[in-house]
């Protein structure tokens, strides 16, 4: 049996390690915005490979070396998916087409695939308690009750975005967010669907057919999530936005892989797919409704979301009535526990990108209004010459961390894809945990970035 963790520890794995280092895929970018979807920057360079032996605990999610683990295993999982261009490939497209598909780049991706799993993942079995005795009628019990709690508020997201100085950024900074799952919409299902086993198994093709919109390209639920896109004055193509994806968007939909790729969590996974579909329909009513208020009717094509109010409702019920119920008489209770787990890890995992998405909107606001902003302090000898064009790729702030500029202009976003010019003497403060990122706008720019706590 392959031990992905003694091979780390031992160094054996170093050389693969240094491979993904200088990898192309894995590369720096210059832009704000990706050309390809074979071009996923990830920071690794600074990274010794032990950092893979530590699991990413609860508290420690929004960082910067979740961020890098998230983006590896996210990558990883992504590369079981083919994406191509809406043309002819270009020539730098079909050399980075070529590059992300690579079999031995896949290969060493593949390698790590455990280690980084048990380092995104095992904090979730340290947050859940799945403690029974259970029976079928406990279950059921149970998911009304959650379904039935959850339903009897509106929701926080959209009263978040409603109340924002900027409510059209604020949508779609969360737009964003659910695009590393929304651009390739039921590629995790389709990982559950290979082989044989019974009648839940057609059961199961059914909520997928209608994912695919039945194989009608118009219907399907990624392109209605491209059109969302569009309609926005947002780039559609896949993953252009992947410098704003935070750890826990990645989080989520690598969860899913995560479930859907290693077939003993079969009945984790089912769980999890019955609170997703379960919870979609009261979310998308609201969101819709904010979609328009805030866009016009006629300034946005909210399809997608009203598309998953009515078949969500049906997918819920199949979920419960087609899949979990028959599961539990056919294989016993014994299987209850795991269905629970699924369950609660999407019911975390989904507060988290909540809370995640909400710190990172304050943030983007404070930016937006200038209460981020303070005057710079920081001598011009600290502060370090750029040429125009340098580019700080987005990435989380470990601790509060002071961005100064001494001379020159440099553009400074946290997300809402409007960068602040920052001009000699000012300075932004950015929250530890939260997303930023910078670009050098002209000639004779000099700037300083560091823990707050070390500014003059």
């Amino acid at each position: 049996m392959l031990d992905t963790q003694r091979l780390i520890a031992t160094g054996a794995l170093a050389p693969l390690w240094a491979g993904l280092q200088a990898a192309r895929p894995y590369g720096p970018s210059q832009h704000w915005l990706l050309d390809n979807p074979y071009h996923r920057p990830t920071a690794l360079a600074d990274l010794p490979l032990a950092t893979l032996e530590e699991p990413v605990r609860g508290d420690a999610l929004f960082t910067r070396r979740s961020l890098v683990l998230q983006r590896l295993l996210f990558n990883a999982y992504e590369q079981n998916n083919l994406y191509l261009p809406a043309k002819a490939f270009t020539d730098a497209e079909q050399r980075a087409f070529h590059d992300f598909y690579e079999p031995g780049f896949v290969a060493a991706n593949a390698m790590l695939r455990p280690a980084l799993e048990r380092a995104c993942f095992e904090f979730l079995s340290e947050e859940i308690s799945v403690d029974g005795p259970w029976t079928l009628g406990h279950l059921e019990e149970y998911c009304q009750q959650l379904l039935t709690r959850y339903e009897a508020g509106p929701s926080e997201v959209c009263r978040r975005v409603e109340a924002a100085t900027a409510p059209g950024l604020a949508a779609k900074l969360f737009i964003l967010q659910v695009a590393p799952d929304f651009l390739s919409e039921a590629s995790q299902m389709a990982r559950a669907l290979p082989g044989n086993f019974g009648p839940v198994h057609s059961e199961l093709m059914k909520i997928f057919i209608d994912e695919f919109g039945y194989g009608v390209h118009p219907h399907k639920h990624s392109t209605l999530f491209e059109r969302l896109l569009e309609s926005l004055g947002l780039r559609s193509d896949v993953h252009a936005y992947y410098h704003w994806y935070l750890p826990s968007s990645l989080l989520m939909t690598s969860y899913f892989h995560w479930v859907t790729s290693h077939k003993p969590r079969w009945f984790e996974y089912v769980g999890a797919l019955w609170w997703i579909e379960a919870v979609v329909p009261h979310f998308n009513r609201q969101f819709s409704k904010v979609l328009r208020a805030v866009f016009g009717r006629d300034g946005v094509d909210t399809l997608y979301f009203d598309e998953h109010v009515g078949i969500d409702m049906h997918h819920r019920r199949m979920a419960l009535d087609k899949l979990i119920r028959p599961m539990v008489q056919r294989y016993g209770e014994g299987v209850i526990p795991a269905m629970v787990r699924g369950i609660e890890a999407s019911r975390l995992l989904g507060d988290l990108a909540e809370r995640d998405y909400f710190e990172q909107l304050d943030f983007c606001e404070a930016l937006h209004t200038g209460r981020a902003l303070t005057g710079s302090a920081v001598e011009a000898g600290r502060a370090t010459p750029r040429a125009a064009g340098t580019f700080f790729a987005p990435d989380v702030c470990d601790v509060r961390t002071v961005l100064a500029v001494t001379a020159g202009a440099v553009e400074v976003d946290a997300g809402y894809l409007s960068p602040r010019v920052l001009r000699a003497g000012e300075a932004v403060v950015v929250p530890a945990g939260r997303m930023v990122g910078a670009r050098v706008v002209g000639e004779g720019a000099s700037l300083w970035m560091g823990p707050a706590g070390a500014a003059p």
